[in-house]
């Protein structure tokens, strides 16, 4: 049987897996990352991910790991459920141990497809190190900091927010999951929804409205409360900066006016 090469093309095409990869850095390519020396042997530190729904499969980890350094040194990636959503993650979902050697500047990947792992929609990658001091994971040097995705596990402290300890900066952890950015139907603020799964990360489903939105990027949106992985503020005076219950009438009809541009051109892009 022949077949043509335009067919070929269109079977690899139709039989490719989404990938997508999930981070809460800024860091980028030629950038600086300020690398966490303070740790011992032991001790974890750990990023929170939020996919679009349950069900992905954990492909990938990218970290950056320095300084420079001679040698290789063992650590060991955990993953979590972190459905919960507290200061201690829930049930480990797998461990495997990996030899690095310190960059400066490489992202470096860990393929952990052998490992198998079912993701829940919430969920935490720890990298725990065998060793005391640098090299280590960095975080960065952007000036913010996601409080409630970044994480360690300290001796003497336990599981706590890397924020708590006084660090800024996300950790430089990212995941490379199975699957589309988001489901269809969703993928972009303002668009239809019937839950939280069906909304892009960083977004939750205006269940009045059946749209994705947010409140939030940052802390300082919230008025003393904090920013959560929805882009929900959870606690302080303000409703958040796409909420228009407090604050200026105008301004509160100018963001309205700006979602609905956006809806807009969503749907003509569709």
């Amino acid at each position: 049987m022949r077949v043509s090469a335009l067919a070929v093309v269109c079977l690899l095409v139709g039989t490719a897996h989404a990938e997508s990869e999930l981070q809460n850095d800024g860091f980028n390519s030629g950038d600086t990352g300020g690398f966490q020396g303070g740790f011992v042997s032991g001790e974890i530190g750990a990023s929170r991910f939020v996919a679009a729904q349950a069900g992905s499969a954990l492909l990938k980890v990218h970290l950056l790991f320095g300084p420079d350094a001679s040698g290789q040194f063992t650590v060991t990636l955990h993953v979590y459920d972190d459905t919960a959503g507290g200061n201690t993650p829930g049930a480990e979902l797998g461990s495997a141990d990996f030899s690095l050697v310190g960059s400066s500047s490489a992202i470096q990947e860990l393929d952990v497809t052998s490992m198998n792992i079912t993701l829940p929609q919430q969920f935490r990658i720890g990298i725990e190190f065998h060793h005391d001091g640098a090299p280590s994971i960095a975080r960065d040097v952007d000036g913010t900091i996601a409080q409630d995705k970044n994480f360690m596990m300290a001796q003497g402290l336990g599981w706590i927010m890397s924020s708590t300890a006084g660090l800024s900066g996300d950790w430089i952890i990212r995941a490379v999951i199975s699957g589309a950015a988001a489901p269809d139907g969703g993928g972009t603020t303002g668009g239809s929804c019937a839950g939280n799964a069906d909304c892009p990360v960083g977004n939750f489903c205006d269940l009045g409205a059946h749209t994705c939105t947010f409140e939030c990027r940052t802390d300082d949106d919230c008025g003393g409360g904090t920013c959560n992985s929805l882009g929900q503020c959870v606690g302080g005076d303000s409703g958040g900066c796409c909420q228009t219950g407090t604050g200026d009438a105008a301004s509160g009809g100018i963001v309205l006016l700006a979602l609905a541009v956006l809806g807009m051109v969503i749907r003509r892009r569709r």
